[in-house]
C-alpha cells in the first residue's frame, strides 16, 4: 500500500469493526505511521497512537494529554458542565474514583463469587444440548447485566432496563439505529437518570451498602455530587461493566473454536485458567480506544501535535504489538508475561471492575469444563458497528457433550 494510502487511512470508520478488517488497518499504520493523523473524519481531525509503548506513555502524562474533552472520539453533545471521572484528570479523577473502587476489593469479589456462580450454573442449566442456541442473548448478557445490577444496587428485575440504557448510551443517534435522534438519546437517558435517581432515594434512608449508588451517595468524597454529576458516574460504571465482560465471554467461545489445541491445553491443566482467561480478554479488547486531548502544543515521537488536538489511544492495536507481545496474532493460553495487555487501559484510567470481569470469565469456564461442553460455531458471529466498542449482538452456537 502506498504512502498516499496511508496518509487518508482513517482507522475510525465503524465499518472498520463491522466488517473485521481493522486488524491490517492497524498493522499497517504500526509498520508505517504509527503515530497518524486523519485530517477529516465523520468524528473530526485526530490522531491515532497505535503501538503499546507510545498508548503507555500517553497514559502515563495526564498534564499533557487530559481526559477533561472526553473519552471517545464522538465529540457527545453537552447539555451542562457535569462529567463522570473518565472525564476528568487528577487530582479530581482519584477523589471520584476511590469512592467507588470498594466495589473491586478483595471482601467485595468474595461475596460476588457465589452469586456469579450461582448464576453461572443457573444460566448453563436452561441451555439445551445440540441445538442452535444464540450465545450472546442467552449467556453473555445475562451473566453480564445481572451482576451489573447486583452491582449497581438494582434489584435483579430490573436488569432489563439496565441492558436497555446501557445500549442505548453506548451508540449515538443514527438513522440506522434505534435511537435516530439526539432528542430521543437523551429522553432514555432521562429515564434512565429518573431510575437511579428513585435507587438513591432508597439508599439514602439505608447505612451505606456495598454497591455502586450508595458508595457514590455516601461517600465523603462524592456525597455532595449534583445529581446529574452523579448520574453520569453510574452510567459510565453500567456503561464499562455491560462491554468487557460481555463482549470477552462471546470472544472467548470463538477462539476456543478456531483454536481447539489450545481449548485442550485450557480445558486440561487448571494451571492456565489465569493466563488463559487474561489471553482471551486481550485477544477480544473489547474497549478499543479512549481518547485524550492535547493540553498545548508539543512533539510526540516527530509528529507535531497542537494544542486542542484529539488523540485516540488504540487499545486494540497495541494489544497486537509485537515489539512488546510475542506472537501477537496468535491465541495461546499459556502465553508467558500473559498480563501485559491493554485491554483495561492503563495509568490513572486503568479499569476498575478488572478483577470483577476475571471472576466472571473464569467462573463461566469452570463450570463449562466441569459439565464437560464444547461450545460449537453454527454461524459467524454478528458484530457491533462501533469504533469503542469492539464487540458482538449474536453468535449462533452449539452445545456439545465430550
Amino acid at each position: 500500500m502506498s504512502r498516499i494510502d496511508i496518509v487518508d487511512i482513517n482507522p475510525a470508520n465503524p465499518n472498520n469493526f463491522y466488517n473485521d478488517k481493522h486488524e491490517q488497518i492497524f498493522s499497517l499504520l504500526r509498520q508505517n505511521d504509527p503515530v497518524h493523523y486523519c485530517d477529516r473524519s465523520e468524528f473530526g481531525p485526530y490522531w491515532s497512537i497505535t503501538k503499546y509503548a507510545d498508548i503507555l506513555t500517553i497514559e502515563s502524562q495526564p498534564e499533557f494529554f487530559s481526559s477533561s474533552q472526553g473519552f471517545s472520539i464522538i465529540d457527545v453533545p453537552m447539555i451542562s458542565e457535569a462529567r463522570s471521572f473518565l472525564a476528568m484528570d487528577p487530582p479530581e479523577h482519584r477523589i471520584i474514583r476511590q469512592s467507588v473502587t470498594p466495589m473491586a476489593s478483595l471482601e467485595s469479589l468474595k461475596s460476588l463469587d457465589l452469586f456469579i456462580s450461582d448464576l453461572v450454573s443457573a444460566t448453563l442449566d436452561k441451555l439445551p444440548l445440540n441445538q442452535p442456541i444464540d450465545w450472546v442473548e442467552l449467556v453473555s448478557i445475562e451473566i453480564t447485566i445481572k451482576t451489573l445490577a447486583l452491582m449497581m444496587g438494582a434489584p435483579l428485575e430490573d436488569s432489563q432496563k439496565l441492558l436497555k440504557w446501557a445500549n442505548i448510551a453506548a451508540t449515538m443517534p443514527s438513522a440506522d439505529e434505534e435511537i435516530s435522534s439526539v432528542e430521543q438519546y437523551y429522553s432514555e437517558l432521562r429515564e434512565c437518570a429518573s431510575y437511579f435517581e428513585m435507587l438513591g432515594h432508597k439508599y439514602l434512608e439505608l447505612p451505606p451498602q456495598n454497591n455502586f449508588v450508595s458508595m457514590l451517595l455516601h461517600s465523603p468524597n462524592t456525597k455532595n455530587l449534583g445529581s446529574e454529576e452523579r448520574f453520569l458516574n453510574l452510567l459510565l460504571l453500567l456503561l464499562a461493566g455491560n462491554d468487557t465482560t460481555r463482549h470477552s465471554i462471546t470472544g472467548s467461545v470463538i477462539f476456543f473454536d478456531d483454536n481447539p489445541q489450545q481449548r485442550d491445553i485450557f480445558y486440561n491443566d487448571e494451571s492456565v485458567m489465569g493466563s488463559g482467561i487474561s489471553e482471551i480478554i486481550r485477544f477480544q479488547t473489547p474497549v478499543a480506544h479512549m481518547r485524550r486531548t492535547a493540553t498545548q502544543d508539543l512533539n510526540f515521537q516527530g509528529k507535531e501535535i497542537k494544542k486542542g488536538d484529539k488523540i485516540i489511544l488504540w487499545y486494540i492495536s497495541g494489544n497486537k504489538d509485537a515489539s512488546v507481545i510475542s506472537d501477537p496474532n496468535n491465541f495461546i493460553v499459556n502465553r508467558n508475561n500473559h498480563d501485559t495487555h491493554l485491554a483495561f487501559g492503563a495509568g490513572v484510567h486503568r479499569c476498575i471492575g478488572k478483577n470483577i470481569a476475571i471472576l466472571q470469565l473464569k467462573k463461566l469456564w469452570q463450570e463449562i469444563i466441569r459439565r464437560g461442553l464444547i461450545i460449537k460455531r453454527v454461524s459467524e458471529p454478528k458484530r457491533i458497528r462501533s469504533n469503542m466498542v469492539h464487540g458482538y449482538s449474536s453468535l449462533i452456537v452449539e452445545l456439545i457433550k465430550f
